[in-house]
């Protein structure tokens, strides 16, 4: 036996690990593969010489992820060399601008840049926002030169995104007014030359005007696409730039010619205004492309419109106002009425509520007072709150929900990286078919003229934007409606797995139910009220720290009863509490508790057995001898519980609970929600068990959690979803996260995924027949059966509609009903 170590780039969750785990395992001569994320490499165990470093690591690119090529030397786990390329200690990331990415294939030749830089863990680049994501290990950081000058050499350009959290929002509308300019100026230019076409005006000044403002045209207008051209031609690549210019150019050179030679020689003409029109149809479509964009990335400007550009800080007893980026963890800030919350703190004094329906999506205001979290973007009520940061700006809550859409938005689905391994060969290809085209119609046909017309249109019709657009728009407007849901989809493969999701496990506590018990029943004896039997037991239960004690006192504070004061508190183990108010014994407890005191209870007893059968706790309450009655305290259903659970069966998705709890309790909760399969009595451990179970029956799992003991079975899942107000192990573990304890969200995170998936295959479908009906037509091949062909002007024109007609599909999912 051997063991190999291979670091692994590219993972991001426990779906990626599972990828990984299931493409070693099927290698030849691999016994096992143990992949940890964390540390971002496999451990193999094989056969000793099989398989090859080279041949896992053909297994981990087929399966999506990476393989650094400098670890490919053979190495065995525990050697120095292995361990350091695989460590993943202190992992950063930053984002670059792009310029020049215009098609799919621009992303891949990015990526490939950047993740060639040695210190490099991945990049991700994206069209929709021409920006990418790089990852890499702060011992062996990238120099941001050398990521700018690997993507100089690919042929873009490339700088490193600003401090300001806006600058993305700045960066569209820069983008967009370049192209409304550019769009200017092509109309512009355009009109004299179709008016002087249209009225057949002949004479050298008509001639010269006609030609300066093509030129013009041409050269202005048309010069971003001439120097992406020259760019990618520079290093041997292509793109959508060289399909665009050697399209017009030639439109134009042929249309220069007949203006000014081809009547002498009675020649087929080609006319300027073709070419103008053509570079005026694109100018317009990536003019609307860039629109649409802009309103895509929408929610994530409103997310970071919340923070407040300034805060009020304490410092040396005055008050100061300065940037949020400026203030120190521990120092105080004031947050006056009606103001928004600049960074996330503890209240030190005041009273307020505070809206928090950003995060949470309730629109009932939370009370806050000293020792209480506030956090940022949510806004103050009438109170003035003193607070003191426990979060710089970069560390907020705002801040992590705005990096997990941003990460979504980058990451990519499993079609998409199909996509791009088809359009990394499909530009090269269409230069094949142009240049077999005008050969075609100039040899067989003997007829260059139209051999040239064609190969404009085969050119222009064929530019693949719709292609590199039609998944990164949609997940850019999911992640963005996902985000004013409270849902937060940390990467594109879990929409994907979401919207396959068969059956949804549920955890319990904090996820069916609230995860704090709460009063829920009085049982009272002749002669006594229900505010004599609450005072009393919570007089008893103010000194207690019992989970139990809590929603007692807080339901007599909130009716506003005078609590009697008691001593001698003593807790007797297994059995309540028992203290005394001027000489006079209290109880709060169980039978046997009051037993000892000589109580009779027994009018209640049969109701006693009945609550406990329904998982329900009873306190019964004495003074002295005199028994007074019982409440009863139980976790009870969340508000909203129900309703998820049939909004998910609507959706023709099979319903579990999965407890710890006894088994009486999850039955009832599960009855009270309306689920028929109960799984109880369950360890941590086991719960994994349950879900590898359902699993291996061919059923895809979502599984729904809070506590530290769901992680395991989160992870085991095909897709885990966290809800937000759980611990911070089982939000780490999920692959999507719900603000708030509202089961509908989960039934609205498959409704959203299952419409993104659809607009992806939408997208992909319209993008991909585009190409393979029109390229054909354009070329002429429907000309021998009846005579139509494809103009120039009406491919630059088809060309604009599919990029803009896939943004706006993509658009289209901002208003789609997920309730």
């Amino acid at each position: 036996m051997a063991t190999i170590e291979l670091p692994i780039e590219g993972m991001t969750c426990e779906h990626c690990v599972r990828s990984v785990t299931d493409a070693l395992t099927h290698v030849p001569g691999v016994k096992s593969a143990t992949v940890s994320l964390s540390d971002r490499k496999a451990v193999i165990e094989s056969s000793d010489g099989t398989p090859t470093r080279g041949q896992l690591a053909a297994a981990v690119a087929k399966a999506g992820y990476h393989v650094p090529a400098a670890t490919l030397a053979p190495a065995v786990a525990g050697d120095g060399e292995g361990r350091s390329s695989a460590s993943a200690a202190g992992e950063k990331e930053l984002v670059l601008n792009i310029d020049g990415m215009t098609c799919a294939s621009c992303i891949a030749r990015v990526e490939t840049a950047l993740a060639a830089v040695p210190g490099v863990r991945s990049a991700r680049a994206n069209l929709a926002t021409n920006q990418a994501a790089v990852e890499f290990e702060p011992s062996r950081r990238a120099n941001v030169a050398a990521l700018v000058e690997a993507v100089k050499r690919a042929g873009y350009s490339a700088s490193l995104a600003a401090a300001s959290e806006k600058a993305g929002a700045d960066r569209s509308a820069r983008e967009l007014s370049k192209w409304r300019k550019s769009l200017d100026w092509a109309i512009g230019l355009l009109i004299p030359i179709i008016i002087l076409h249209f009225l057949q005006a002949t004479g050298p000044a008509a001639a010269w005007i006609q030609f300066v403002c093509a030129t013009a045209l041409q050269f202005f207008v048309g010069w971003p696409f001439l120097i992406g051209a020259l760019r990618r031609a520079r290093y041997f690549t292509t793109n959508m730039d060289t399909l665009v210019m050697i399209g017009t150019l030639a439109a134009y050179g042929s249309g220069v010619y007949s203006l000014f030679m081809a009547h002498e020689h009675g020649e087929q003409q080609m006319y300027l205004m073709d070419a103008g029109i053509i570079l005026t149809f694109i100018t317009l479509g990536k003019f609307l492309e860039s629109q649409a964009k802009g309103r895509a990335s929408a929610a994530i400007r409103k997310l970071l419109d919340l923070a407040p550009s300034l805060a009020n800080v304490e410092r040396q007893g005055q008050i100061v106002t300065i940037p949020p980026s400026q203030v120190a963890i521990g120092e105080t800030m004031v947050v006056r009425p009606g103001e928004k919350v600049p960074l996330d703190a503890e209240v030190l004094t005041g009273q307020s509520s505070l809206d928090e329906s950003w995060l949470t999506g309730e629109s009932i205001p939370a009370d806050k007072g000293p020792g209480q979290r506030i956090l940022a973007g949510t806004i103050n009520g009438q109170g003035a709150l003193t607070a003191r940061v426990v979060h710089t700006v970069g560390e907020t809550a705002l801040a992590q929900v705005v990096l997990l859409v941003r990460h979504a938005q980058e990451s990519k689905t499993e079609i998409q990286r199909l996509a791009d391994r088809v359009v990394a060969w499909f530009v090269p290809v269409v230069l094949v078919v142009a240049g077999f085209t005008l050969l075609a119609w100039g040899l067989f046909a003997n007829d260059w003229w139209t051999g040239l017309s064609a190969t404009v249109a085969v050119l222009v019709v064929a530019c693949p934007c719709a292609l590199g657009l039609a998944t990164p728009t949609a997940i850019l407007v999911a992640s963005g409606r996902g985000a004013e849901l409270g849902i937060l989809i940390k990467e594109a493969h879990a929409l994907e797995l979401a919207g396959r999701v068969t059956t949804v496990v549920l955890d319990k506590t904090g996820t069916v139910t609230l995860g704090k018990p709460q009063l829920t029943r009085f049982l009272l004896v002749s002669g006594v009220s229900e505010e004599e039997l609450l005072a009393t037991a919570a007089s008893v239960e103010q000194l207690s720290q019992h989970p139990l004690a809590k929603p007692i006192v807080a339901a007599a504070r909130e009716r506003g009863l005078a609590l009697k004061s008691v001593d001698n508190l003593e807790i007797v183990p297994g059995q309540g509490i028992r203290a005394t108010n001027n000489g006079d014994v209290l109880l709060v407890g169980n039978e046997r508790l009051l037993a000892a005191q000589g109580v009779d209870w027994s009018s209640h007893q049969t109701q006693i057995e009945a609550l406990r059968a329904e998982g329900q706790a009873p306190l019964l309450v004495a003074w002295g001898t005199r028994y007074l009655g019982l409440v009863a305290v139980a976790d009870v259903v969340a508000p909203h519980s129900r309703e998820g659970v049939d909004r998910l069966k609507a959706l023709g998705v099979k319903v579990l609970l999965l407890s710890g709890d006894h088994r009486a309790i999850a039955e009832r909760v599960a009855r009270e929600v309306g689920i028929t399969e109960v799984n109880a009595e369950v360890l941590p451990g086991e719960k994994q068990e349950v879900i590898a179970r359902l699993r291996s029956s061919g059923e895809v799992v979502a599984m729904v959690g809070d506590g530290i003991n769901d992680a395991p079975a989160l992870a085991a899942a095909d897709l885990g979803i966290a809800i937000g107000s759980g611990s911070d192990i089982a939000i780490e573990a999920a692959d999507i996260v719900i603000s708030g304890n509202d089961l509908r969200a989960v039934a609205r995170s498959i409704k959203l995924a299952r419409a993104t998936l659809r607009t992806i295959q939408q997208n992909l479908a319209w993008a991909f027949v585009y190409n393979v009906l029109l390229i054909p037509i354009a070329a002429g091949v429907l000309v021998p059966w009846s005579g139509f062909r494809l103009p120039a002007i009406a491919a630059a024109a088809a060309m604009a509609a599919s990029s803009v007609s896939v943004v706006a599909n993509s658009l289209l999912l901002r208003w789609r009903k997920l309730n």
